[in-house]
């Protein structure tokens, strides 16, 4: 009896020191101003990343006349001495890097470090007309702030190279499927080509098809969007699927993307954006959400004062629950990364 007790304990002792340390992180947060001088294009970032510093009473940030619910965060935290695996966001039209921060706050707490930017001319308080158009350049966007991000000498000393995932949401999920390979047709005819909700107002009479503006940056960059470094990419609801319509345009895409939509999109039908991103990539996996699930479901949760003023972008169809969709969501974006990276 002795022995087997202690044998017992000891069987428990090993399987207990085998296992994977459990850790609580708190998350830390660091805002930088990175400026693409060769595009003259500023570049406002913040990187999110697992600290064991403690969030004091004062830097509770608060939640009145916020559209959206706020995650607690520790500015300028401690960072871990330790590679990390990185993940970098794509927000969607007209959005912000704080669209996705439900997103963010897991990955964090899983041990992930997050960057996040506003794309120049196209976020919510920098809107400039051609910039909605020039699709193509949030994904050199993306690769700048990536290298930035590996030069510094604070965070990219903490991120494993070898471990970098991409995502995006609505034009960022286009944005990170450019990354993967993806090279868009500006001058398809096919598909819904009406202008975003969030289109800046303008008094400018701009030739879309044809200013030299955005012509020359498409010969500039439509070839240069991809980018070998992100190795995986999980994309929510990505817009300009009527820029695609042939396999040529996504056959250099090797790496693994995964696609999840809501079947009651309206602004972006699966039948012309995730369904066909998902039959043109052959790395492609596809999860749809049921049929009132909607476009703005995967933005944060919103608050009552965003609900009050901004119900199209804050307010589900009754039945779903935008809580519980994004905890569905996570739940497929974890195991996704974890056996990619």
């Amino acid at each position: 009896m002795r022995q087997t007790i202690l044998f017992l304990c000891l069987a428990t002792f090993l399987f207990s020191y085998g296992q994977k340390e459990e850790r609580t992180f708190n998350i830390g947060q660091k805002s930088l101003t990175l400026v693409d001088t060769s595009r003259s294009r500023p570049l406002t970032t913040e990187a999110w990343y697992p600290t064991l510093d403690k969030l004091s009473e004062k830097e509770a940030k608060t939640e009145e006349k916020a559209l959206f619910k706020i995650i607690e965060t520790v500015p300028n935290a401690s960072m871990l001495n330790e590679k990390l695996p990185l993940l970098i966001v794509s927000h969607g039209t007209g959005g912000n890097r704080f669209s996705l921060t439900w997103f963010v706050e897991r990955f964090v707490k899983e041990g992930y470090i997050v960057v996040s930017l506003d794309h120049y001319g196209n976020s919510t308080f920098n809107k400039k007309p051609r910039e909605f158009v020039k699709w193509w350049e949030r994904a050199i966007d993306i690769q700048f702030v990536l290298t930035e991000i590996l030069k510094n000498e604070e965070i990219g000393s903490k991120i494993d190279p070898e471990r970098i995932g991409g995502v995006g949401y609505s034009l960022g999920g286009y944005t990170n499927i450019a990354l993967a390979g993806g090279y868009v047709d500006r001058y398809a005819k096919t598909g819904n080509r009406e202008t975003p909700p969030e289109f800046p107002k303008t008094d400018e009479v701009i030739d879309f098809e044809k200013d030299s503006l955005i012509v020359a940056s498409y010969k500039t960059y439509k070839d240069k969007v991809k980018d070998d470094r992100i190795k995986a990419f999980f994309v929510m609801a990505p817009a300009i699927g009527f820029g695609f319509h042939s396999p040529e345009q996504t056959e250099t895409i090797t790496a693994p993307v995964f696609i999840v939509a809501g079947k009651g999109d309206q602004n972006t039908p699966i039948q012309n954006n995730a369904e066909k991103y998902h039959s043109l990539i052959k790395t492609s996996r596809l999860h749809l959400f049921g049929e009132k699930v909607g476009h703005y479901v995967f933005l944060n949760e919103a608050t009552d004062f965003g609900k009050q003023v901004a119900p199209a972008i804050t307010i589900d169809p009754p039945g779903v629950n935008r809580r519980e969709i994004h905890e569905k969501t996570l739940e497929l974006a974890l195991p996704f990364y974890e056996k990619q990276l």
